[in-house]
C-alpha cells in the first residue's frame, strides 16, 4: 500500500506540471531551457537564504524572519530573471520555431514561471513524498481522515 500512496501522491503532486511539460514544453528546445533556467534561480535563492540562515546563528529560532528573508530573496532573483529575460526577448524570437507569433512571450513567461513551481514544489514536498514508502502512516490532525502525504500533494499542486 505505501508504494501505492507513493506514485499516488506523486501524480497528484506533479501530474499536471508534469502533463503541461511534456505536451507543451518537451517539443521546444528553447522552452525547456528557458524552465530549467528558471529552476535553477530558484534554486540560487534558495540556497543563499539557507547561508544566511546557516550564518547568522540568532535567527534559528524565529521563523518569521527566515521567511521574510527567503521571500524577498526569491522576488530579487525572480526581478533578476525578469530582467534577463527582457534583455534576451529579441534574440529568443529570432531563433524560435514561429518568430512572427504573438504568444512567444507569454510563452516565455509561462515556461519560466513553471520553472520556479516546479522546483519549489519539488524541493518542499519530495522529502515528504519518499517517507510515505515507511512502514507507517502520519494521518493529518486537522483532518483525521487524510493523511499529511495527500495533503501535502494537494498543496504541492496548487503552487
Amino acid at each position: 500500500m505505501t508504494l501505492l500512496t507513493f506514485f499516488g501522491c506523486g501524480l497528484t503532486a506533479y501530474g499536471p506540471a508534469l502533463s503541461i511539460f511534456f505536451l507543451h514544453v518537451a517539443k521546444d528546445a528553447q522552452l525547456v531551457l528557458l524552465m530549467v533556467s528558471s529552476a535553477f534561480f530558484w534554486l540560487i535563492s534558495i540556497l543563499l537564504s539557507s547561508i544566511i540562515w546557516y550564518l547568522i546563528k540568532p535567527i534559528y529560532p524565529k521563523n518569521e524572519l527566515t521567511i521574510l528573508y527567503s521571500v524577498i530573496l526569491q522576488e530579487i532573483f525572480r526581478w533578476l530573471l525578469f530582467n534577463i529575460m527582457m534583455r534576451a526577448e529579441p534574440g529568443l524570437i529570432l531563433v524560435a520555431n514561429n518568430p512572427k507569433s504573438l504568444y512567444n512571450r507569454s510563452s516565455f513567461a509561462f515556461v519560466c514561471g513553471m520553472g520556479f513551481g516546479l522546483m519549489s514544489g519539488v524541493v518542499t514536498y519530495f522529502t515528504l513524498l519518499v517517507n510515505s514508502i515507511g512502514p507507517a502512516v502520519l494521518m493529518c490532525n486537522s483532518c483525521t481522515a487524510l493523511t499529511v502525504y495527500i495533503v501535502g500533494a494537494f498543496t504541492t499542486y496548487t503552487t
